[in-house]
C-alpha cells in the first residue's frame, strides 16, 4: 500500500512539473505586459522615485518652523552695600518668526519641484515604453522576414525536386537542377540569417527589460492597425497640454519663479521674539524684547539677480520644447501618412498581383511552358513583395508609437 502510495505520489509530481515546464516554455509576452516589466525592472526607475522622496523630504522641510533657543545663565552675586550675597541666573527664551511671504514662496517654490521629479518620471516611463515598442516591432519584423525565408526555402526545395524529376526525364536541360540548386543554397542562407536578426531583437528587447525574460521567449501580438487617424492639429494640442516632459518645463519655470519670489520677500529680515526671566540678589527681572535685522549693507542683490536667470532660463526652456515638440510631431505625422499610402498601394492590388504572377509562373513551369528562371524571377518578386509589406506594416507601427510618444502616450 505504501509503496502504491508513493508511485502515486512520484506520477503527482512529475505531472505537475511536467504542465509547469510546458507552461513557461508556451508563455508569450504581450506588448503592455512587456511595457509594464520594463518599468518595473528598469534600475532607473528606482533613482525617479528616490528623487520624489527627496522631493518629498524638502516639502516637509520648507513647511517646518524655526526652532527657539534657549539660554541659561547663572553664577553668584554680592550686593553693593556687601550686606548679601548669593547665587544669581538668567533664563532666556528666542523664537524666530520668519516673514511670512518668505515663508510661502519657499513651500510654493519646493510643492513645484516635486512635481517636476514626479513629471520626470512620468516623461521616462514615456521614453522606456516607446523603446520597448520600437524593439517589439523590430522583432516581429524579423519573425515575419524568418517566416518568409522559411516558406521561401521549402518553395526551393519543391522546384529542385521538380526540376530533378523534369531532368530525369528528359524533359529539362541539366542547368534548370544546378540553377534550383544554388537557389536552395541560397534561400538556406538567408533563412540562416533571418534567424541571426530574430535572435539579435530578442536580445534587444530583452535588455530593455534588465535581461529577465526566459531563454527562448516569445511575444504575442501584431504590427499596428491601420484603421488608427491621427491628426497634427488635434496631436499638438494634445501634446503641448498632456505630455509630462511640456509640463515638466512649465512646472520647472513656475518653481524658479517660486524661488525668484522667496529671494525678494527674503530681503525683509526676519524677526525674534525674546523673553527673559533673571534672578538677582536683590530682585527679580521679567523682560520681553524684539531682534529685527536691519537690510542696510546687505540685500540679496546677488541671489535675486541669479534666481531671476535661473527663472529666464526655464522660460525659455520651455518656448525651445514646444517649438521640437511641434517639429518632432510634424515629422512623425508625415512619416505615419507615407507608411499608411504605402500598405495602401500593398493591400489594394500589390500582394494579390505578385501571387497571381507567382501562381502563373509556378504552372506554366510544371506545364513546360517556361523556363525555370521565369519561375524564380517570379518567386523572388514575390518574397521581396512580401518583404516590403511587412516592412511598410514596421514603419507604420513605429511612427504610430512615435506619435504615442510625442502625444504623451495617447492611445
Amino acid at each position: 500500500m505504501v509503496k502504491t502510495f508513493r508511485i502515486l505520489y512520484s506520477c503527482a509530481i512529475f505531472l505537475y512539473l511536467s504542465v509547469a515546464v510546458s507552461s513557461a516554455e508556451e508563455k508569450k509576452y504581450g506588448l503592455q505586459e512587456l511595457m509594464d516589466m520594463a518599468v518595473e525592472k528598469s534600475p532607473s526607475t528606482i533613482i525617479f522615485r528616490a528623487d520624489i522622496e527627496a522631493s518629498k523630504g524638502d516639502v516637509l522641510s520648507s513647511k517646518a518652523y524655526p526652532n527657539p533657543g534657549i539660554e541659561l545663565e547663572g553664577g553668584r552675586g554680592k550686593s553693593l552695600d556687601g550686606s548679601d550675597s548669593g547665587g544669581e541666573y538668567s533664563v532666556s527664551i528666542d523664537q524666530p518668526l520668519e516673514w511670512p511671504k518668505k515663508r510661502l514662496f519657499r513651500r510654493k517654490a519646493a510643492e513645484a519641484a516635486l512635481e517636476v521629479s514626479r513629471y520626470e518620471t512620468d516623461a521616462f516611463r514615456l521614453e522606456l515604453h516607446s523603446e520597448v515598442k520600437k524593439a517589439f516591432y523590430r522583432l516581429l519584423l524579423n519573425k515575419k522576414e524568418l517566416e518568409v525565408a522559411s516558406e521561401n526555402l521549402n518553395t526551393v526545395n519543391e522546384l529542385m525536386k521538380t526540376a530533378g524529376l523534369r531532368v530525369k526525364a528528359g524533359e529539362a536541360p541539366e542547368f534548370e537542377l544546378v540553377k534550383a540548386q544554388v537557389e536552395a543554397l541560397k534561400s538556406e542562407k538567408e533563412l540562416r540569417r533571418a534567424e541571426n536578426r530574430v535572435a539579435i531583437a530578442k536580445a534587444q528587447l530583452n535588455s530593455l527589460l534588465g535581461n529577465t525574460l526566459p531563454e527562448g521567449f516569445e511575444v504575442d501580438g501584431d504590427f499596428s492597425s491601420t484603421d488608427k487617424r491621427y491628426n497634427m492639429d488635434d496631436l499638438l494640442s494634445i501634446a503641448l497640454t498632456k505630455h509630462p516632459f511640456i509640463i515638466r518645463q512649465e512646472k520647472e519655470s513656475e518653481a524658479k519663479g517660486y524661488a525668484l519670489e522667496m529671494e525678494r520677500q527674503s530681503v525683509f529680515p526676519d524677526v525674534r521674539v525674546k523673553g527673559l526671566y533673571g534672578k538677582e540678589i536683590d530682585k527679580e527681572t521679567y523682560t520681553l524684547g524684539l531682534s529685527i535685522p536691519l537690510p542696510l549693507w546687505y540685500q540679496r542683490k546677488g541671489e535675486i539677480t541669479t534666481a531671476s536667470a535661473e527663472r529666464a532660463k526655464a522660460k525659455a526652456g520651455l518656448s525651445k520644447a514646444k517649438v521640437e515638440l511641434s517639429l518632432a510631431i510634424e515629422v512623425a505625422c508625415k512619416d505615419y501618412h507615407i507608411a499608411l499610402n504605402q500598405i495602401e498601394v500593398f493591400e489594394k492590388g500589390l500582394l494579390r498581383q505578385s501571387e497571381e504572377a507567382l501562381r502563373i509562373a509556378e504552372l506554366s513551369y510544371k506545364q513546360g511552358e517556361s523556363g525555370i528562371l521565369d519561375y524564380l524571377d517570379a518567386q523572388r518578386v514575390h518574397r521581396q513583395t512580401l518583404l516590403d509589406y511587412n516592412q511598410a506594416r514596421f514603419e507604420l507601427s513605429l511612427a504610430v508609437a512615435e506619435l504615442e510618444r510625442l502625444g504623451g502616450g495617447l492611445q
